[in-house]
């Protein structure tokens, strides 16, 4: 069943982006935020508040005091600030309750969003537990086992009661159409099994870094999110190919969000548009729309790359 959402004050679509803030650093990923905040759209950016410790994945943290710094001015600015875990690498519990209390010293406030990081062993419901049943039979059978033990209460990575108690979205599944909503029209939920250390998890669109970022955000595909009244949530990683090493912004991105940002869109941050989403009660998805898209992720994500 199709679903449609009205949009607050007469805007014909709902646009936002999450940053993965993997390999993030104030000269590869302000660029962005600066053309963001000047075409008027206002998205979510994760952060690390440790530095990395596997150097699988590299960025900077909380800190980082020009990075600090910048992530202050972004949020005063109006975009979210989200959690990535506390870094890359594996944190236990301990180090992941200071990393929590380093981000409500430095914004003011917990985390309302997370994004469990690639391998991390804290992750919460990740690898093969992201399903249930048979999708997470066949997911472990081409993915291998994936710890995640941050739901895990005799490990020492555990922190799902609070996660439980301060996180309120978590990413989930990402597709590729640029119309989230059509995608998954839930969009928001809750998962089955996950109560205990979650509380809402939320589908997006795969733009992984710029050339998927423009495939996705093409001027056609931009044109049916409007006819439709969509809604797009961008998951992407702003440091991947968006700047290049002398801090120059992408011409083919400015021009991309020139488009978009001249269309009646509404450009909030993903936790402000996921609330708006939840207060729509009138859609009620059917009993297995859960396992359609876990099937159809799988067979997005794992059996077509």
């Amino acid at each position: 069943m199709s679903r449609k959402i009205k949009w607050p004050k007469g805007h014909d679509f709902a646009f936002t982006i999450v940053d993965d803030t993997d390999g993030a650093t104030v000269q590869n990923v302000k660029p962005v935020y600066d053309y963001l905040y000047e075409r008027g759209i206002l998205t979510t950016k994760t952060c690390w508040v440790y530095p990395s410790k596997d150097q699988i994945y590299t960025g900077e943290c909380l800190k980082d005091d020009e990075y600090r710094q910048f992530l202050i001015e972004i949020k005063n600015r109006g975009f979210e600030i989200g959690f990535h875990n506390a870094g890359s690498g594996g944190f236990n519990r301990a180090e992941t309750m200071s990393a929590f209390e380093e981000f409500k010293a430095c914004f003011g406030e917990y985390p309302s969003l997370h994004i469990n990081h690639s391998n991390n062993v804290e992750n919460i419901y990740w690898g093969a537990e992201r399903f249930s049943g048979p999708v997470r039979k066949i997911y472990s059978l081409f993915r291998g086992s994936i710890s995640s033990l941050g739901d895990k209460t005799d490990s020492e990575y555990f922190w799902g009661d609070l996660c439980k108690k301060n996180v309120k979205y978590i990413r989930n599944r990402t597709f590729n159409g640029i119309d989230t909503l059509r995608e998954d029209n839930r969009l928001v939920y809750r998962e089955t099994g996950k109560d205990k250390y979650s509380n809402y998890w939320f589908s997006s669109s795969d733009g992984m870094r710029l050339n998927a970022f423009l495939r996705i955000l093409t001027k056609e595909n931009v044109d049916k999110l409007v006819k439709h009244h969509g809604c797009c949530i961008l998951y992407t990683h702003f440091a991947y190919d968006f700047v290049d090493e002398n801090g120059v912004l992408s011409e083919d991105f400015k021009a991309t969000i020139d488009y978009l940002s001249e269309q009646n869109g509404w450009f909030v941050p993903a936790s402000t548009l996921l609330d708006y989403v939840l207060e729509d009660k009138e859609y009620k998805p059917s009993k297995w729309h859960e396992l359609k898209m876990d099937i159809k992720w799988l067979v997005e994500r794992v059996f077509k790359k």
